[in-house]
């Protein structure tokens, strides 16, 4: 019994984390972009004001942390 729930609980553990990853690789796919402009339309889709550049790709909202909180709503 105790090495059942020593699984279940690694198991669960494991679960959690890959929803953790899929939730930040999403809202990534969903935030950068190759233009200004087409990271300047998404941020008026999204509600936000200004753009940044996020190494050679442009993302919508001024900055990551606020992006992640429109991308979230």
């Amino acid at each position: 019994m105790h090495i059942f729930l020593s699984n279940f609980k690694f198991f669960i553990f494991l679960f959690s984390l890959s929803l953790h990853f899929n939730s930040y690789s999403h809202a990534h796919m969903r935030g950068k972009f190759l233009s200004e402009e087409d990271a300047e339309n998404r941020s008026l889709e999204l509600g936000c004001e200004g753009i940044h550049q996020n190494q050679d790709k442009w993302m919508p909202c001024k900055n990551e942390k606020e992006l992640h909180i429109y991308l979230r709503k």
